[in-house]
């Protein structure tokens, strides 16, 4: 399989599923190792929540939530050869992680800060594009209804390439993520997912954030706080189709599938 698994880190009190549960530098510390032991492919680290209704904080907090942790969590995912992205729209932020050794740039926003995009230009740093219609998430404001979900995405993309371009930022540094349940409703998510074969035809890697979501509650009548096995049933689909990341919480069990799947299509039959 082509596909690399980005194993979420959120060093935040108010993240929607794992919020608090690795704020301290200890905690933090031992989940890296542990997905470090694990063999994902990327460490995703952030320290803002952009879950709906979640508070903004400012670039001193998500600093100071990041300093203590980030180096050290570099230090040792790169001793492995594995990657860190950091999850962030601030462009010092972003700047700092970029000067301490992250390689990849997660910013949910878009990139519609002009500084973000200067930072990323002037850098090696690959780039996650997320499609998003705000931060934080307003359920309110989605895809227009009765659109081509995927239409929709196509020209925004383009327009933002274009953009990025513009700034100097190389196209094949760009990671194209849809944003599931960023600025889409339920439906409009599903149909992202299922098309997600048409967004192919702009030629870049595609990474899709669909861990634990409430739109798997469409999938499973008994609701369920973390929606693994939905998570993971889409996750090898998405494997299936050849979608290069996925980014999700529970990477000790994705690795464990996949490394199954591996094994089973390298069977004689």
């Amino acid at each position: 399989m082509i596909t690399k698994i980005m194993g979420i880190l959120n060093v935040t009190p108010d993240s929607f599923s794992d919020g608090g549960k690795f704020l301290s530098q200890n905690a933090a510390l031992k989940h890296a190792e542990y997905l470090i032991d694990n063999g994902v492919n990327i460490i995703d680290i952030g320290a803002e929540s952009t879950r709906p209704g979640a508070i903004l904080i400012s670039e001193e907090e998500e600093w100071s939530r990041l300093e203590p942790v980030l180096q050290k969590i570099i230090d040792m995912a790169h001793k492995a050869k594995i990657e860190v992205s950091i999850d962030t729209n601030k462009a010092k932020i972003a700047e700092k992680a970029i000067n301490i050794g992250v390689d990849y740039i997660n910013d949910v926003s878009g990139t519609y800060d002009k500084k973000m995009t200067n930072v990323i230009s002037q850098s090696k740093t690959k780039l996650f594009l997320m499609n998003n219609l705000g931060i934080p998430v307003d359920k309110n404001n989605i895809l227009p209804k009765g659109a081509d979900p995927t239409h929709e995405l196509i020209e925004w993309f383009k327009k933002r390439i274009a953009v990025l371009s513009d700034f100097g930022v190389a196209k094949d540094s760009i990671i194209i993520d849809p944003g599931i349940g960023f600025g889409k409703d339920v439906e409009q998510s599903w149909y992202i997912i299922n098309n997600i074969d048409k967004l192919k035809e702009l030629n870049l890697p595609i990474c899709i954030g669909h861990s634990r979501k409430s739109m798997f509650h469409i999938l499973n009548e008994k609701h369920s706080d973390n929606y693994e096995i939905e998570t993971l049933t889409v996750s090898i689909v998405l494997a299936q189709k050849e979608i290069q990341y996925i980014r999700v919480h529970n990477a000790a069990l994705h690795l464990q599938a996949f490394n199954v799947l591996n094994k089973f299509s390298s069977l004689n039959t």
